[in-house]
């Protein structure tokens, strides 16, 4: 679990009378000066009368010596509104599998924006954990979080859009993820692309893109990427580039490259068998073999 961290950002902007900020903040500089015992002092009054920065902060100390103290604290900072207090609850029922306090605080957490927290609540709607699967709530997070920059997300976004028949949808946010540089969705944007679905049907780009996934291990790209080498399409035609891929393919696990080797090996020469073979691996590390 991420620990709640003690911190004392934007302290001048939270709704607390200045002297209690101070206070906050003596018990900051008494914490850094390893004065445990006199940052306790300080923040327990402060927490008791309702300071949300010295609540969260006790809670922190309190987390390894009494976790249900802890917990309390926290909670009373974040039924006020303290975002990190209230990540802390997420994070803590994530630890106990408490999935239905998880989403409720993950939700909290992500409607003030954190990324993270929208792709958790997005992944606990999408699988059903603290409550009813929710595929159309989960899209929403995801989408959110993938605004967020977060590619994971946007391939999730993706496969649920495609699950959905939406394939324009599903194209569009594969992009969004393979442009981050998600492999899965780089391979899932070729396939459309291949197939035209979502997209206008362009080989080019779908061996641009299974080139791109392939150089990075994925077995399915490198399988795919050697058919379309033997048949020429979206490129030159090559039965040693292909062949190279599919030996790559077949040690990468992928259950159609043995059928593929042997398919290749009985209608190439020997000498190009061997250069094929010295290729494979020349292939993973940045030779050309596009």
């Amino acid at each position: 679990m991420r620990r709640a961290r003690i911190v004392l950002a934007l302290v001048l902007l939270l709704p607390q009378p200045v002297a209690a900020q101070l206070r906050a903040a003596d018990g900051l500089a008494a914490l850094e000066a390893g004065d445990i015992d006199g940052a306790r002092a300080i923040w327990e009054p402060l927490a008791e009368r309702g300071d949300l920065l010295s609540q969260y902060n006790l809670g922190v100390l309190e987390l390894e010596r009494d976790p249900e103290a802890a917990r309390a604290l926290f909670a009373a900072a974040a039924e006020q509104g303290h975002l990190l207090a209230q990540r802390a609850l997420a994070d803590l029922a994530l630890e106990a599998g408490d999935w239905a306090r998880a989403r409720r605080w993950l939700r909290a957490v992500a409607q003030a924006g954190d990324a993270q927290a929208q792709m958790a609540l997005a992944m606990m709607l999408d699988q059903g954990l603290g409550g009813p699967a929710n595929a159309t709530g989960a899209a929403l997070w995801y989408g959110h979080a993938a605004e967020e920059g977060v590619a994971e997300a946007a391939f999730a976004l993706g496969t649920l859009r495609l699950e959905a028949g939406d394939e324009a949808g599903a194209a569009k946010a594969f992009a969004q993820a393979a442009e981050a540089g998600h492999i899965p969705a780089q391979h899932n944007l070729a396939l459309a692309y291949a197939q035209g679905r979502g997209v206008a049907q362009d080989p080019e780009i779908a061996r641009a893109l299974y080139f791109q996934a392939a150089q990075s291990g994925h077995a399915a790209a490198m399988h795919n990427l050697a058919l379309m080498q033997a048949r020429g399409q979206g490129g030159a035609q090559s039965f040693t580039r292909a062949l190279a891929w599919a030996l790559n393919a077949r040690d990468a696990g992928h259950a159609q490259a043995e059928a593929l080797v042997e398919a290749l090996s009985e209608v190439m020469r020997a000498e190009a068998i061997a250069e094929a073979e010295a290729l494979a691996g020349q292939c993973l590390i940045g030779a050309v073999c596009e």
